[in-house]
């Protein structure tokens, strides 16, 4: 099993920010929290001021890569179940 810094080498490799595609830097990384479940969570921000995005990376990223892209079906059954909450999302995940 690979060590928590290689994952997030690893995360800051293949990131970059969807606002202006620039490369992230490792002290652009932090970490948020560390789940029972494998995973996970970092925030990351862009030094040109963009909105931090947060993340949830399972620990083993080649078991995530090995799934595929996302399907235009599987997003569109996300959008659906978002569309569908009656709750804040900070009720629904908890």
């Amino acid at each position: 099993m690979r060590s928590l810094q290689d994952e997030i080498r690893q995360a800051q490799q293949e990131l970059t920010c969807p606002i202006c595609g620039r490369t992230f830097e490792l002290r652009d990384i932090h970490l948020r929290s560390f789940g029972k479940s494998n995973s996970f969570e970092i925030s990351v921000t862009c030094s040109r001021g963009h909105f931090p995005v947060i993340l949830l990376v399972p620990i083993t990223l080649k078991e995530a890569s090995r799934v595929g892209k996302i399907t235009k079906a599987e997003m569109k059954q996300v959008f659906s179940e978002i569309d569908d909450l009656t709750d804040s999302l900070q009720q629904n995940t908890k």
